[in-house]
C-alpha cells in the first residue's frame, strides 16, 4: 500500500498551536464571565489577556492562511464523497469562524469606549464608542464562538475516528516522514461516491 504524505511541518506547527491557543482561549472566555465586575482590576485584566491571545491567533491564521495557499494540503486516501466534502466544507467553516471571532471581538472591544490593550500595550485608538455597534460585535463573537465550539467537536470527533481506523488520515497531520495506513475492508462505497 502506498503511504501518504503528511502537511508540511510548518502546517502542522500551525494547526497544533492555533488549536491548543483556541481551546485555552475558548474556556478562558467562558470561565471568565464568572468574574465579578467588582472590583473593576481583575475582571479587566482577565479580558485583556483573552484579548490580547486573540490578537496573537488572529496573525498565526493570517500566517496560516498564507502557507495554506502557498501549499496544497497532501491529497486524501480513497474515501466517499461526502466525507471528502464534509471535510471541506467543515475546514472552510473553521477557517471563517477563527476570523469572525478575534475580528468580532476587536471591533466589539473597539466600539466599547475602552482602550485595547495588547499583553498591556496600549493599541492606538481609531474608533468612536458607539453602543449599537459594539453590541452587535459582541452578539456576532458570543454565536461564533458556538458555532467554533461545535465545528472544534465535529473535527475532533473525526480526527479520532480517522486515528482509530488507522487510514492515515489523522497521521498526516502529525510529524514524521509518511505515515502508512493500516489495510482496511472494503465497506462496499467506491472512493468518490
Amino acid at each position: 500500500m502506498n503511504a501518504i504524505p503528511r502537511y508540511t511541518k510548518p502546517a502542522v506547527v500551525l494547526h497544533w498551536l492555533i488549536a491548543a491557543l483556541v481551546f485555552a482561549q475558548v474556556t478562558w472566555g467562558w470561565a471568565m464571565q464568572q468574574i465579578p465586575k467588582s472590583p473593576p482590576g481583575m475582571r479587566a485584566d482577565a479580558f485583556n489577556v483573552h484579548k490580547s491571545v486573540g490578537l496573537c491567533i488572529f496573525a498565526l491564521m493570517l500566517v496560516r492562511l498564507g502557507w495554506r495557499l502557498a501549499h496544497a494540503p497532501p491529497p486524501l486516501p480513497a474515501m466517499p464523497r461526502w466525507q471528502m466534502r464534509a471535510a471541506k466544507c467543515t475546514h472552510v467553516a473553521l477557517y471563517v469562524a477563527l476570523f469572525t471571532m478575534p475580528i468580532a471581538g476587536y471591533l466589539g472591544s473597539a466600539f466599547s469606549g475602552y482602550p485595547i490593550k495588547w499583553f498591556g500595550i496600549t493599541l492606538p485608538g481609531w474608533y468612536p464608542k458607539v453602543p449599537a455597534l459594539k453590541q452587535l460585535m459582541s452578539d456576532v463573537h458570543l454565536v461564533t464562538s458556538v458555532v467554533l465550539v461545535s465545528l472544534m467537536a465535529l473535527h475532533v470527533a473525526a480526527a479520532v475516528q480517522h486515528a482509530l481506523r488507522g487510514d492515515g488520515v489523522f497521521a498526516r497531520m502529525t510529524f514524521g516522514g509518511r505515515a502508512s495506513p493500516k489495510p482496511t475492508r472494503s465497506i462496499g462505497i467506491a472512493a468518490g461516491d
